[in-house]
């Protein structure tokens, strides 16, 4: 009798000390794919016109980790002017653009030009987009301007328009080292409009979460 209680007794320990683990243990085991944010996680800041910041920009889980497919010029001439946060030529609504052009009811026409560019402008190593955009109030002013989109998981997200001028024709844009260069032609502010004379190349870069103009540096043009 004395062989059989020993164990027995032995077995009733054992169950009591595993009751206690379990109670002890109970609701802080987490299952698969659960994490827990520490409450003093730093706030991420909201640079961009979009309301987004450039951390947004994730590569998606599949395909190799940090890819992004760079923007495309075809891409963007099927995007949006204007975001919630900023608004193109202070129209309330983004303007939606087909094959790069939108026309108002109140006869505005709005197109986007040739001149084009990819490349990453908000270090993130996504390859956004700028290009050309031309506003056609129906009268002689044709008012030129260059768009970025930011790359956001591959998809054009409206950054903002930077205004170059009145019938002020835009030849190319290039970007490299982070910044981008536009080449356009211009006057002196005494002269006529049709005096194209100035062949300038301004160098913008990004600034805040807008793109702003550095630099520029002008050469005749005849």
């Amino acid at each position: 009798m004395r062989r059989t209680l020993l164990p027995l007794a032995a077995l009733a320990l054992v169950l009591v000390t595993g009751g206690c683990s379990i109670e002890i243990n109970d609701g802080a085991a987490s299952g698969p794919g659960d994490t827990t944010v520490p409450s003093d996680s730093p706030v991420t800041d909201q640079p961009f016109g979009d309301g987004s910041s450039e951390h947004d920009n994730v590569s998606p889980p599949a395909g190799p980790p940090g890819k992004v497919p760079a923007l495309t010029c075809d891409q963007v001439a099927e995007a949006e002017l204007g975001s919630t946060k900023v608004r193109y030529n202070n129209y309330p609504d983004p303007i939606p653009l087909s094959e790069g052009r939108w026309a108002g009811e109140d006869g505005v026409v709005v197109a986007l030009q040739p001149p084009c560019a990819i490349g990453d402008l908000t270090g993130d190593g996504a390859a956004d987009a700028v290009r050309a955009v031309m506003l056609d109030g129906g009268g002689t002013g044709k008012f030129w301007g260059v768009v970025l989109w930011r790359n956001v998981k591959g998809a054009p997200a409206y950054v903002g328009t930077v205004d170059i001028g009145d019938r002020t024709p835009i030849e190319e844009i290039t970007i490299g080292a982070g910044q981008a260069q536009v080449v356009y032609l211009t006057r002196p502010d005494d002269a006529s409009m049709v005096e194209l004379v100035i062949k300038r190349t301004g160098t913008y870069r990004l600034i805040d979460g807008k793109l702003e103009e550095i630099g520029y540096v002008d050469e005749p043009h005849s």
